[in-house]
Protein backbone atom coordinates (compact mmCIF):
# COMPACT_ATOMS: atom_id res chain seq x y z
CA UNK A 1 0.00 0.00 0.00
CA UNK A 2 1.41 3.73 -1.03
CA UNK A 3 1.48 6.32 1.55
CA UNK A 4 -0.95 8.20 -0.93
CA UNK A 5 -3.50 5.48 -0.90
CA UNK A 6 -4.52 6.42 3.19
CA UNK A 7 -6.96 8.15 4.09
CA UNK A 8 -10.07 9.44 2.44
CA UNK A 9 -11.10 8.10 -1.07
CA UNK A 10 -13.22 10.64 -2.30
CA UNK A 11 -12.36 13.88 -4.57
CA UNK A 12 -10.70 16.62 -2.08
CA UNK A 13 -13.66 19.18 -3.14
CA UNK A 14 -16.32 16.68 -1.80
CA UNK A 15 -14.59 16.90 1.65
CA UNK A 16 -15.12 19.59 4.55
CA UNK A 17 -12.19 19.91 6.59
CA UNK A 18 -11.68 22.66 9.26
CA UNK A 19 -8.11 23.74 10.33
CA UNK A 20 -7.48 22.94 14.33
CA UNK A 21 -5.48 23.14 17.02
CA UNK A 22 -2.95 20.22 18.39
CA UNK A 23 -2.36 18.89 21.48
CA UNK A 24 1.02 18.77 23.01
CA UNK A 25 3.61 16.21 21.09
CA UNK A 26 0.93 14.21 19.36
CA UNK A 27 2.61 11.64 17.07
CA UNK A 28 1.35 10.55 13.85
CA UNK A 29 3.26 7.62 12.12
CA UNK A 30 2.73 8.25 8.19
CA UNK A 31 2.24 4.36 7.70
CA UNK A 32 -1.03 4.51 10.00
CA UNK A 33 -4.34 5.87 10.14
CA UNK A 34 -4.95 9.38 11.39
CA UNK A 35 -8.48 9.13 13.69
CA UNK A 36 -8.46 11.89 16.01
CA UNK A 37 -10.57 13.03 18.94
CA UNK A 38 -10.57 16.60 20.62
CA UNK A 39 -9.50 17.31 24.41
CA UNK A 40 -11.39 18.99 26.67
CA UNK A 41 -9.30 21.85 25.09
CA UNK A 42 -10.52 21.81 21.80
CA UNK A 43 -7.52 20.54 20.76
CA UNK A 44 -6.60 17.63 18.19
CA UNK A 45 -5.63 14.61 19.88
CA UNK A 46 -4.78 11.10 18.25
CA UNK A 47 -7.39 8.61 18.80
CA UNK A 48 -6.05 5.55 21.26
CA UNK A 49 -7.28 1.71 21.52
CA UNK A 50 -9.62 3.06 24.08
CA UNK A 51 -11.05 6.30 22.36
CA UNK A 52 -14.81 6.08 22.58
CA UNK A 53 -15.90 8.90 20.18
CA UNK A 54 -13.95 9.61 17.25
CA UNK A 55 -14.01 13.35 16.02
CA UNK A 56 -12.40 12.98 12.67
CA UNK A 57 -9.75 12.42 10.14
CA UNK A 58 -6.46 14.65 10.73
CA UNK A 59 -4.14 15.16 8.23
CA UNK A 60 -0.64 15.46 9.38
CA UNK A 61 2.78 16.02 7.54
CA UNK A 62 3.67 12.69 5.52
CA UNK A 63 6.52 11.53 4.09
CA UNK A 64 6.19 10.02 0.78
CA UNK A 65 10.06 8.86 0.73
CA UNK A 66 10.32 8.24 4.54
CA UNK A 67 13.41 10.42 4.99
CA UNK A 68 12.11 14.07 6.20
CA UNK A 69 9.95 12.98 9.43
CA UNK A 70 11.95 13.12 12.98
CA UNK A 71 11.87 9.45 14.25
CA UNK A 72 10.28 7.81 11.22
CA UNK A 73 6.87 10.28 12.35
CA UNK A 74 5.57 13.90 12.53
CA UNK A 75 5.25 15.09 15.97
CA UNK A 76 3.35 18.38 17.01
CA UNK A 77 4.60 20.49 19.03
CA UNK A 78 5.28 20.49 22.92
CA UNK A 79 3.08 23.41 23.63
CA UNK A 80 -0.23 22.63 22.95
CA UNK A 81 -2.42 24.94 20.39
CA UNK A 82 1.09 25.65 18.63
CA UNK A 83 0.66 23.59 15.59
CA UNK A 84 -2.52 22.97 13.39
CA UNK A 85 -3.22 20.45 11.27
CA UNK A 86 -6.62 20.09 8.93
CA UNK A 87 -8.97 18.00 9.89
CA UNK A 88 -12.17 16.24 8.59
CA UNK A 89 -15.04 16.24 11.14
CA UNK A 90 -17.35 13.58 11.00
CA UNK A 91 -20.09 15.14 11.99
CA UNK A 92 -19.37 16.95 8.59
CA UNK A 93 -17.94 14.42 6.15
CA UNK A 94 -20.43 11.32 7.36
CA UNK A 95 -20.63 8.48 4.96
CA UNK A 96 -17.06 9.17 3.61
CA UNK A 97 -14.90 6.23 3.25
CA UNK A 98 -11.54 6.27 4.72
CA UNK A 99 -8.53 3.34 3.91
CA UNK A 100 -6.71 2.50 6.73
CA UNK A 101 -4.27 -0.33 7.35
CA UNK A 102 -6.04 -3.14 9.63
CA UNK A 103 -3.52 -4.80 12.32
CA UNK A 104 -5.73 -7.98 13.15
CA UNK A 105 -7.67 -10.28 10.87
CA UNK A 106 -7.61 -10.01 6.93
CA UNK A 107 -9.67 -7.83 5.37
CA UNK A 108 -12.53 -9.79 3.91
CA UNK A 109 -16.19 -9.13 1.94
CA UNK A 110 -17.44 -11.26 5.46
CA UNK A 111 -16.26 -7.95 7.36
CA UNK A 112 -18.36 -5.57 5.46
CA UNK A 113 -21.15 -4.19 8.14
CA UNK A 114 -19.27 -5.13 11.13
CA UNK A 115 -17.90 -2.56 14.07
CA UNK A 116 -14.71 -1.87 13.99
CA UNK A 117 -11.62 -0.64 16.80
CA UNK A 118 -8.82 1.17 16.75
CA UNK A 119 -5.30 0.13 18.05
CA UNK A 120 -3.75 3.52 19.12
CA UNK A 121 -1.06 4.44 21.20
CA UNK A 122 0.86 7.83 21.23
CA UNK A 123 3.79 6.53 20.76
CA UNK A 124 4.79 7.18 17.14
CA UNK A 125 3.56 3.36 16.20
CA UNK A 126 1.15 3.33 13.33
CA UNK A 127 -2.17 3.46 14.33
CA UNK A 128 -4.83 0.46 12.79
CA UNK A 129 -7.93 -0.36 12.65
CA UNK A 130 -8.45 -3.59 14.95
CA UNK A 131 -10.76 -6.05 13.24
CA UNK A 132 -11.35 -8.45 15.87
CA UNK A 133 -12.47 -6.10 18.41
CA UNK A 134 -15.60 -4.22 18.78
CA UNK A 135 -15.32 -2.48 22.35
CA UNK A 136 -15.54 0.92 21.25
CA UNK A 137 -17.23 0.17 17.87
CA UNK A 138 -16.06 3.56 16.93
CA UNK A 139 -15.93 2.78 13.11
CA UNK A 140 -18.09 0.84 10.58
CA UNK A 141 -16.58 -1.63 8.20
CA UNK A 142 -18.11 -0.78 4.61
CA UNK A 143 -15.46 -2.56 2.13
CA UNK A 144 -12.30 -4.32 1.23
CA UNK A 145 -9.75 -2.48 -1.31
CA UNK A 146 -10.30 -3.06 -5.02
CA UNK A 147 -6.47 -4.07 -5.44
CA UNK A 148 -6.51 -6.96 -2.88
CA UNK A 149 -4.60 -5.25 -0.20
CA UNK A 150 -5.40 -7.43 2.75
CA UNK A 151 -3.86 -5.31 4.81
CA UNK A 152 -5.94 -2.24 4.54
CA UNK A 153 -9.45 -2.10 4.68
CA UNK A 154 -12.40 0.58 4.33
CA UNK A 155 -14.08 2.43 6.84
CA UNK A 156 -16.75 5.11 7.94
CA UNK A 157 -17.31 6.63 11.09
CA UNK A 158 -19.61 5.01 13.16
CA UNK A 159 -22.40 7.56 13.73
CA UNK A 160 -23.41 6.49 16.76
CA UNK A 161 -19.57 7.48 18.42
CA UNK A 162 -19.02 10.71 17.15
CA UNK A 163 -17.73 13.25 19.40
CA UNK A 164 -19.57 16.09 18.99
CA UNK A 165 -18.32 18.70 21.67
CA UNK A 166 -15.63 18.57 24.19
Amino acid sequence: MKLSELGPICREDHLIGVSLPVAASQKFHPNGASFVYLDSSGHVTLALTTTQYLFGWACPPRSLDGDDLDNGYWTSSSTAGADKLLVYPAVLNLGVIFRAPCATGLAVAARVGECADLVGVNDGTIQYVDLSANTQDVLLVVGIPEDGDTNSILVTFNPNEIQRDT
